[in-house]
């Protein structure tokens, strides 16, 4: 009898402490869910914005700190820095990643994979253009599986057929200008240079160029 009544309290105490691992895991995603409702509406957009251009006046015109800086990949000295800076763009990335290259292979999409599928979950926008040419896809100058992979877990793909700049952008506060596609080529073996910058000015030029195209 004792045992039972042991049992009973135990099996009690379990699910006492099971509903409340249930309810917190689902007051916990009620909460995701609106944050990721939240980060889509134009006012928290507005709101970083905001905060970027106040972060940027202090870091980089009151501190007098460098706003656009050079880029480039030689690989035979070990210059990565695109690739480098593109990373860290990414890892900051608060709402928006905006890459535009006319090619993409999947080694090199394998490499940001990770970063911008945890940006995604987070609630953040992917848009992703390319020139995305029948002829691109067979002569394998781009994977038609990163295309695939990006729209399954909600990224958008546009494709652009005169597309020719390479241009990443990250919440429209900072962006990487250079000659490099998101390819082995461009990554790997060839010399690629390029601008970073966060300066309000270009960026916003940049923002309004990757409008027009879609």
């Amino acid at each position: 009898m004792l045992g039972w009544i042991v049992a009973l309290i135990v099996f009690f105490c379990f699910v006492v402490i099971l509903s409340l691992f249930y309810f917190e895991w689902r007051e916990n995603l009620r909460l995701w869910k609106r944050l990721k409702e939240v980060k889509t509406t134009s006012e928290y957009k507005t709101g970083k914005r905001l905060e970027d251009l106040e972060r940027y006046i202090n870091l980089f015109l009151n501190k007098k700190k460098r706003d656009t800086v050079f880029a480039a990949t030689l690989e035979k000295v070990g210059v990565d820095s695109i690739e480098n800076t593109l990373h860290a763009m990414i890892g900051r990335a608060e709402m928006e990643i905006i890459l535009v290259t006319p090619w993409i292979k999947e080694g090199i999409w394998e490499r940001i994979r990770g970063k911008v599928l945890s940006f995604l979950e987070n609630g953040g926008e992917l848009k992703v253009f390319i020139k995305g040419t029948k002829e691109d896809f067979s002569s394998g100058r781009s994977d038609y599986s990163v295309v695939k992979g990006i729209r399954k877990f909600g990224g958008v793909v546009i494709f652009v057929p005169q597309l020719h700049a390479k241009v990443y952008v990250v919440d429209r506060r900072e962006a990487l200008i250079c000659s490099a596609n998101l390819s082995r080529s461009g990554m790997d073996f060839s010399y690629e240079a390029g601008v970073w910058t966060c300066n309000p000015g270009i960026v916003n030029e940049v923002g309004e160029f990757v409008d027009r195209l879609g």
